[in-house]
């Protein structure tokens, strides 16, 4: 699941609710089936529908739920619980707990399921446990994942994804003010940040001219060389060779992704539609990228979940991604995806914590007891450093060869350059076995 970063998409998450509030009459499992069906649905359009068809009793039905639901949202801000967390609460009252709100402790109870930096499965079986439900985590999350994806637009690169396939660009150009049809490159981009609400945050300029984007972003010293590897996101800016390499941009678009030495890229006006390209990393074509820092997630789900999430908004490919939680499973999770994300162990005297088992001799202090989102972050901080120290072990490897490296090669080198667990010839197969099993769970 996804997570709201910003108001915009906290807004769009309410009116999905809302659509689900006034659909209170519908079965759950109506519901369910709905939303794993990956209906892209007007939800503003389907709230007024609905309202228009409900009766006076419904309507008052609805208005004493809205009541609650604020009682909910005051409590959970007085413990400071997330935007995310008030969100879940709602839909957890609306879709399973109808018949539980007459209960005068209900909102007391609800609220004292939450606890911060909770695991889904945790959470729910807090509510089944309080509310004597039987609510299942995987139904849950399809629901969770039908609102996050109806309503969150923190990710331009998930926004760009739906667009592939739009021929002539004219929603595009028609949006940024113009009367016929432009090149639209450019526009394109401007269109996919403004839906994440980019542009008004000042994340991403609104440009119409390739110049006027790298401008932009080299003057915010957020300017990439065509010769770095970028990270999904980012916007790439192309200089062609059949002009004779000016040094002047001539094409823009947004990285997709990173992997095994290439940069997948969604551009729009390319051959006058939305479409999916590929260039090698440092192509003499790539002008350079413009960078921007998107919003802190906060990921849900359990812990190899979580951890899978907060690594791919770090930019690393999936072959990278699960060739570090496959080290993760030796190190904390009995060769599975069940991480005991907060386990101490201790070894010659030493004591280890956590997703890497980090020894705390080194580690900062008050590292022990780290949530996954601040274990997560560590690690990369830490790792492109252990790299340029540590590459030895493993032939060598800089950490850029690191980023390109498939999934068994990621979990070996990581393995050896940060682990550095010592039995290279016992735990070599093992951690890269992990690591696979990790990519075909959580690879899409």
């Amino acid at each position: 699941m996804a997570i709201l970063t910003n108001k915009n998409a906290l807004k769009k998450a309410l009116t999905v609710i809302l659509c689900i509030l006034l659909a209170i009459f519908m079965p759950v499992i109506a519901i369910v089936s709905f939303f794993s069906g990956g209906i892209s649905v007007d939800t503003a359009g389907l709230s007024q529908k609905i309202e228009a068809q409900l009766t006076a009793e419904e309507r008052a039905k609805i208005s004493k739920a809205e009541e609650l639901l604020k009682k909910v949202e005051s409590e959970m801000k007085k413990k400071k619980y997330t935007d995310d967390q008030i969100l879940q609460s709602r839909v957890i009252t609306v879709l399973f707990l109808q018949d539980k709100v007459s209960d005068k402790d209900f909102v007391k109870k609800l609220v004292g399921c939450f606890k911060k930096n909770q695991t889904t499965k945790n959470l729910i079986s807090n509510i089944n446990r309080t509310f004597g439900t039987t609510i299942e985590v995987v139904d849950y999350e399809k629901l969770m994942s039908y609102i996050y994806t109806s309503s969150s637009d923190y990710d331009i690169v998930h926004v760009a994804k739906k667009e592939i396939g739009n021929v002539g660009g004219e929603k595009y150009w028609k949006w940024y003010g113009f009367k016929s049809r432009v090149d639209w490159c450019c526009i394109f981009v401007s269109w996919c940040a403004n839906q994440c609400g980019y542009i008004e945050s000042g994340l991403v300029p609104k440009y119409s001219i390739v110049d006027d984007g790298v401008n932009w972003f080299k003057s915010k010293n957020q300017w990439l060389p065509g010769s770095a590897t970028p990270s999904p996101g980012n916007i790439i800016f192309f200089d062609w060779a059949n002009d004779g390499l000016d040094g002047k941009g001539d094409h823009t678009g947004i990285v997709e992704k990173v992997e095994n030495g290439m940069v997948y890229t969604i551009e729009g006006n390319s051959g006058d539609k939305v479409c999916e390209c590929q260039y090698s990393i440092g192509n003499k074509e790539i002008l350079g990228y413009g960078k921007f820092k998107q919003p802190d997630i906060s990921a849900t789900g359990d812990a190899a979940t979580q951890v899978w999430k907060y690594l791919k908004s770090y930019g690393y490919s999936d072959s990278v991604a699960a060739g570090i939680i496959g080290n993760m499973m030796r190190e904390c999770g009995g060769d599975t995806l069940d991480l005991d994300w907060d386990v101490v162990g201790h070894f010659n005297g030493d004591e280890f914590y956590g997703l890497c088992q980090w020894c705390l001799r080194y580690a900062p202090s008050n590292f022990k007891g780290a949530t996954i989102k601040e274990q997560c972050d560590y690690l990369h901080k830490t790792i492109e450093s252990e790299f340029a120290t540590y590459g030895g072990n493993y032939n060598g490897i800089t950490y850029q060869q690191f980023l390109r490296a498939d999934t068994r090669t990621a979990a070996i080198a990581f393995e050896r350059v940060y682990e550095r667990c010592g039995d290279y010839s016992f735990e070599d197969a093992r951690r890269a076995d992990n690591a696979e099993k990790a990519y075909n769970k959580f690879h899409k």
